[in-house]
């Protein structure tokens, strides 16, 4: 036995004395393995040899190849590959980190040489097999040959087996091969589909497809444009000869900016974009007529980048035109009133772009809190766009969600009109998805104390641009709710006459009731005007206080009209400032012999013009139709393929 100091000095741990006894361990089973006797009693080593054409009748035996003799080398390395795997699947876990840190890099360098180490032993093995094989047939020549019948026999059995161990084995290759090749193709598809929405620009095709660009200028689109125009006309002649003669009687474009003109009824459907300062209004634009990083697109950036109101509308050719350029047109004359101040800040972009054939789109100024504008009425241009938008859509960035002192004022000027407003979240993939829910819940806490209905309002979160989303953001959700904005633009496009007819009779029925409100206040005046007294004191006491008098509460409980369709009583004060109640005639006293009421010709108009007018339209569209059927299930819906996910 050594010295207890030299005991000391030999530091063998539990690995070390592991892997020298499986080493042992691993030379001894091979060594042991050559001379082990199967259950046929035949050495485990041996292989089965097949007899061979034109050989002895003999039984096929299964003979022995020469004894396959290993080196050391050989040994070691197998040693070595079974201690690894041993290694691998028990670790021992120590308590120097720098020891384990050698250790891992002893692996790693050996797993790395190990595939080298094990193609160079297995080729090594097989040329010593095919070596044997050779040898052991060319001892067989020498043998007897066999009778003919005993090895045709033999051969068709050995060929039987072969034949049915290789086709069992075909198959079952054949069926992993498809089961791999199926599951390879299917994450392939959904890499792509994934990849498609997260690089290089977004394709723009479902645009074209939802917004049915295709089918603007055909044949049946100008037979329907033809039945739009004489539908048009019939209205233009109702409102001359029914509506604007009690317009005229009690001067309605005083108290009101909402009217009933050649622009207002031959103009096309209005889309309003507004919002705050760097919502992505014109970006929005921009993406919807393919115009991004162009000269004709609209200008953008993270900062207030435009402070003009922008009349974007078809033309053959490129084309920018002044403000007023613009307040020359038929459309867009009535601006002129707001002054010159206004003009400076109103221009227009033409663009030869199918969508602008069918609809005009306004961009506006962002809205800034604290921004002085003196030179022109900034919030009775915003209503003037507003009384004649087809739709509405108020954009907004994520991180601009408060809602100040200008944005306040302008959502109060939206008031009865939420069926045409769409509120968009642009910009939604530069949300985390687990905050997008919280950040929409939060703009609709903001917006909803400030409209007039108790209807949620409709938010789109969408992110429209043609940049590709940001990885990890709800790509499906994103474009499903681009496609719903999408067919209310498009309801907007093809819904032209229904709207045009449905805003005359609103008017009809404004005009109405401030010619019944009139009516009331000269009744009043009357009946509180002396034979001495002064009318001027008195009609301005009653425009002062008309709840005094119960002037409007008299007005809905005779003509069943609801208090909420009636002005603020305080318009009228300042009606009447400049227009004298008593210059007014009663509403018995416009009706002539030859001509009738005026009352009377508006009432019919309300009640039975307009609703005639619609159905005749109705009946002869064909554009209706083909919408009754898609919805029917009897025509396809123009939405694009395989980017719908509902």
């Amino acid at each position: 036995m050594a010295p207890a100091a030299d005991e000391q000095k030999v530091s063998l741990d539990a690995r070390g004395v592991l892997i020298m006894l499986v080493a042992l361990g691993g030379i001894v089973g091979l060594w042991v393995n050559e001379f082990m006797v199967s259950e046929d009693n035949y050495p485990a080593g041996y292989v089965y040899q097949p007899p061979k054409r034109g050989k002895a009748a003999e039984p096929a035996v299964r003979e022995p190849p020469r004894p396959v003799l290993l080196t050391v080398e050989d040994c070691g390395k197998l040693a070595l590959e079974a201690v690894r795997e041993y290694v691998e699947r028990h670790p021992i876990e120590r308590d120097d980190s720098a020891e384990i840190t050698r250790e891992e890099t002893e692996d790693k360098a050996a797993s790395e040489e190990e595939p080298a180490v094990l193609d160079d032993f297995r080729s090594r093995a097989k040329a010593r097999d095919e070596d044997t094989r050779a040898a052991a047939s060319s001892e067989e020549v020498h043998d007897e040959e066999p009778p003919k019948k005993h090895v045709v026999e033999s051969e068709e059995e050995a060929d039987e087996e072969e034949g049915v161990s290789a086709g069992q084995e075909t198959e079952e290759e054949e069926s992993a091969e498809a089961e791999i090749h199926a599951s390879v193709q299917e994450e392939s598809e959904e890499q792509q589909k994934v990849e498609k929405t997260r690089t290089g620009p977004r394709s723009r095709k479902h645009i074209a497809e939802v917004l049915g660009f295709a089918e603007i200028g055909t044949k049946e689109d100008k037979e329907e444009e033809a039945l739009i125009e004489s539908i048009l006309k019939e209205l233009k002649k109702l409102s001359v000869n029914d509506i604007e003669p009690m317009e005229k009687l009690y001067k309605f474009k005083d108290i009101s900016t909402r009217l009933l003109g050649d622009a207002e009824i031959f103009n096309k459907p209005m889309a309003l974009f507004l919002g705050p300062w760097s919502a992505g209004k014109s970006s929005i634009i921009n993406y919807l007529l393919g115009t991004e990083h162009t000269k004709a697109g609209l200008k953008t950036g993270p900062q207030p980048s435009d402070i003009d109101f922008t009349i974007v509308h078809y033309a053959d050719k490129l084309q920018r035109l002044s403000g007023t350029e613009m307040a020359a047109h038929w459309a867009f004359s009535s601006v002129q009133k707001f002054g010159q101040g206004f003009l400076d800040h109103f221009k227009g972009i033409g663009l030869p772009h199918p969508l602008l054939q069918k609809v005009t789109i306004v961009d506006t100024p962002g809205i800034l809190d604290k921004r002085k504008i003196e030179n022109y009425p900034f919030n009775d241009a915003f209503q003037w766009f507003i009384d004649r938008a087809d739709a509405i859509y108020v954009v907004f960035d994520p991180s601009k969600l408060e809602i100040g002192e200008e944005m306040a004022t302008l959502l109060d000027q939206l008031k009865g009109r939420e069926g045409q407003i769409r509120f968009i979240l642009n910009k939604a993939d530069f949300i985390q998805p687990h905050d997008i829910m919280r950040v929409t819940g939060q703009l609709l806490w903001n917006i909803s104390p400030l409209l007039g209905s108790s209807d949620a309002p409709i938010i789109h979160v969408v992110s429209m641009t043609s940049r590709p989303f940001h990885a990890g953001t709800p790509a499906e959700f994103f474009e499903e709710q681009e496609l719903t904005l999408l067919e209310h633009l498009r309801e907007i496009m093809d819904e032209r006459v229904e709207n045009t007819i449905a805003f005359a009779r609103r008017h009809a029925v404004r005009v109405r009731n401030h010619a019944k409100l009139v009516d009331c206040y000269l009744s009043t005046f009357y009946k509180q005007k002396g034979l001495f007294g002064s009318k001027k004191k008195v009609a301005e006491q009653i425009a002062k206080d008309p709840n005094k008098y119960h002037i409007f509460e008299g007005l809905s409980r005779l003509t069943n009209i609801s208090r909420y369709d009636l002005p603020d009583p305080q318009l009228y004060y300042k009606f009447f400032k400049l227009n004298p109640m008593y210059d007014f005639k009663p509403l018995t006293a416009t009706c002539t012999y030859f001509k009738g009421c005026p009352l009377d010709k508006l009432d019919i108009a309300i009640a039975y013009d307009l609703p005639q007018l619609l159905g005749k339209y109705n009946d002869q569209t064909k554009l209706k139709k083909d919408h009754d059927k898609s919805m029917a299930g009897h025509a396809p819906v123009p939405l694009p393929t395989g980017q719908r996910h509902s």
